[in-house]
């Protein structure tokens, strides 16, 4: 996958902080359907993102990039960046063990991530390019 190194993480470039598109729409908080507007803009490297997915999310819950940046903002809501932080962490730990639970979750979310975030246009260094 572009963006990402060999080993299927992703690259340093692109982990750089990152702004979600805004989500709208009374699927996120509010059942009563009154008009809601969330838009994130917090020193999220794509890294944490996948974090608060493969943490947090089923493959149903993010089909659309609406679905992928409010999954990603309500774990925000619920642990913060810290949360986020360890958890991305403790990711990067489980795949050096070879302790990943689903890894075709994570290849998922790492691909909706970096195409949300349009990481195909950053050089994969591994890659020698």
């Amino acid at each position: 996958m572009a963006g990402t190194n060999g080993d299927g993480t992703i690259s340093a470039a692109a982990t750089s902080a990152v702004r979600l598109p805004v989500i709208k729409g009374d699927g996120w908080f509010d059942s009563e359907r009154k008009q809601f507007i969330l838009c994130v803009e917090y020193p999220l490297s794509a890294e944490e993102m996948v974090a608060a997915l493969y943490g947090a999310a089923e493959p149903g819950d993010i089909v659309t990039d609406e679905d992928l940046c409010g999954s990603v903002a309500v774990t925000l809501a619920i642990e913060g960046l810290p949360g986020l932080a360890a958890r991305a962490q403790k990711i990067r730990q489980e795949e050096l063990r070879g302790a990943i639970e689903s890894p075709p979750f994570l290849t998922a979310c790492r691909q909706q991530v970096a195409a949300l975030l349009r990481l195909d246009q950053v050089p994969n260094r591994s890659a020698g390019q």
